[in-house]
């Protein structure tokens, strides 16, 4: 199979594109691509990279048909990468044994541990000590207020001779 019958075929037979559809793909014009589809015809380089850039394919293959028709994608393992940064089998096996969990169980383990970091990397406000002494005022007159609240609505109706505290008011 020629260069161009394979172009060809790639196009029509893998990908099943009209002519113009693959054409715009790689930034050409319909015509221009019909011609270099014709057997004997010159492919420049540039249009060999927008070809195999445009659909991932492996520009061996499209010069000379050796396969794979397609590049690789590199493959990432977390074993080799666990290992390559120093951790151990029981490192391994914890993470493997996190994503085997249900979704719901991961989530609630991620928002235990957010909530956790984020609470022990909270740092101290840093406070002047007037700062700190006039916070301390003012939590006590709170706690103050509360108690004389408090003190009021249990003595209310209590003064002698009145009846549900009506009388402190009228001034009998």
């Amino acid at each position: 199979m020629t260069i161009n019958e394979r172009l060809r075929y790639f196009r029509k037979e893998v990908l099943k594109m009209n002519q113009t559809d693959f054409a715009s793909a790689i930034g050409m014009k319909q015509t221009g691509l019909s011609y270099i589809e014709k057997d004997g015809a010159t492919i420049k380089e540039q249009v060999f990279k927008s070809i195999c850039m445009a659909f991932n394919l492996n520009e061996d293959w499209l010069r000379n048909g050796t396969e794979p028709m397609y590049i690789q994608a590199p493959t990432f393992s977390l074993d080799d990468f666990v290992r390559q940064h120093g951790g151990t089998e029981l490192e391994l096996d914890i993470m493997k044994a996190y994503f085997e969990l249900e979704p719901g169980i991961r989530e609630m383990l991620v928002q235990h541990f957010k909530e956790r970091l984020t609470a022990s990397r909270a740092e101290p406000s840093e406070m002047t000590v007037e700062e700190a002494e006039a916070a301390y005022i003012k939590s006590r007159s709170k706690i103050a207020q509360k108690a004389g609240n408090s003190a009021l609505s249990t003595t209310a109706g209590t003064e002698p001779g009145s009846e549900n505290g009506d009388n402190l008011a009228s001034g009998q």
